[in-house]
């Protein structure tokens, strides 16, 4: 019991950290500087994105150079809506901190309770790790070559030294190489990829602290109302029902705030996992950080479209599971209880939804599968 409590105040100190470092964990007495912080980290990109953009249009001709930095261009442009929907529905998180978060740290007061709710608690715990070091590893892959080539120049003495950018970009300004511009191009590029690195592991880790919390109370009313008597049975019907309606309210924040980024992710990451299959099954010879990166590129999209299929899918068991400890409850000849136990079966479980157009379950991850297969095959028509 005690392992598990340390596990979830690490699980919610991590969450914590990684959503405070971003700007996105704020409190009414946050400074204005703290809530922009946001703002200011998606503003390295606003350069980068313009020099990816013309880098693909200039090479459209050329699949490869046209698929990686299709590839890049579309990475961007994922942390950008992460950032954005954040900004944008930056009430619904701070709500979701509201609801979710001191009700929970209830629960975890009484014992019984706490072993109901902190099921599988060390896996959602590893999640956020997980999540950062595979961003990691693959910023790392790109941003370590331009260091690589300045050592290498400074090694053998060759002046004056050239700092070359980490993205394939082509900018519509004139930038002189070595030059104030350059230095600035330089520095807005490796600032763009810590960036990248904060905003994903914050918001993709968010989700699954929030889905983990929800889970968590599902359990605690399905075990409430399983084990209700005559004697409170009314008190404990009427409170399950005021929970599960601010399930009902977290869940259209949730998906309000994610809605978006899912299916953003599921059809982008298709489409980036294609141009790596495509990339790697042409080259002639794989180098070492080409292979790295195409490692970690390939598992952060994997994980992020399964990590949210599979939370999804968990808080729609959970929800059936309640459904089913609702009809196995001691109601059946209490007249008192028929009629509110009858309302409560007819109700739909908790099923996530993206922009009410795809349910967030474990299918969702075999389709982009498919998917990834499906541009694959076409793209190869074209060579």
């Amino acid at each position: 019991m005690i392992t598990q409590k340390l596990e979830y105040i690490k699980f919610q100190n991590i969450i914590k950290r990684m959503l405070s470092i971003v700007g996105l964990w704020t409190k009414k007495d946050s400074s204005l500087l703290f809530r922009s912080l946001i703002h200011i980290y998606l503003s390295f990109f606003i350069i980068p994105t313009f020099g990816t953009i013309n880098f693909f249009v200039s090479n459209i001709t050329n699949i490869n150079l046209a698929t990686r930095s299709l590839s890049t261009l579309l990475g961007f442009s994922t942390v950008i809506i992460k950032g954005m929907c954040f900004v944008i529905n930056r009430r619904e998180v701070d709500e979701l901190h509201t609801i979710l978060e001191p009700y929970f740290n209830e629960l975890l007061k009484t014992p019984v309770m706490s072993s109901q709710v902190l099921n599988k608690i060390s896996t959602f715990r590893r999640l956020p790790t997980i999540i950062m070091t595979i961003v990691i590893t693959g910023c790392i892959s790109y941003a370590i070559v331009p260091i690589i080539s300045i050592i290498h120049q400074y090694r053998h003495k060759i002046y004056p030294i050239n700092y070359n950018l980490i993205y394939l970009t082509v900018y519509p300004w004139e930038i002189l190489r070595n030059s104030v511009i350059h230095f600035i191009h330089f520095i807005d590029e490796y600032l763009l990829t810590i960036a990248i690195v904060l905003i994903t592991s914050a918001v993709d880790s968010s989700y699954t602290y929030y889905m983990f919390q929800m889970i968590g109370i599902l359990r605690e009313i399905s075990y409430r109302i399983s084990m209700f008597d005559e004697k409170n049975c009314e008190f404990e019907i009427r409170e399950c029902v005021n929970k599960y309606e601010i399930l009902v309210r977290c869940t259209k924040k949730i998906q309000k705030v994610y809605g978006v980024i899912i299916l953003w992710t599921m059809n982008v990451n298709a489409i980036v996992l294609c141009t790596v299959i495509y990339q790697l099954s042409n080259a002639k010879s794989i180098p070492f950080f080409t292979m790295l990166l195409c490692l970690a590129y390939t598992g952060l999209k994997l994980t992020q479209v399964f990590i949210y299929a599979w939370s999804g899918t968990l808080l729609t068991i959970e929800s059936e599971k309640f459904r089913d400890a609702i009809y196995a409850s001691r109601w059946l000849g209490n007249t008192r209880l028929e009629s509110s136990i009858i309302i409560m079966l007819s109700q739909k479980p908790l099923i996530l939804t993206a922009c009410n157009f795809l349910y967030v379950t474990i299918d969702m991850f075999v389709k982009v599968g498919n998917t990834t297969i499906s541009y694959y095959l076409l793209l190869k028509t074209f060579e």
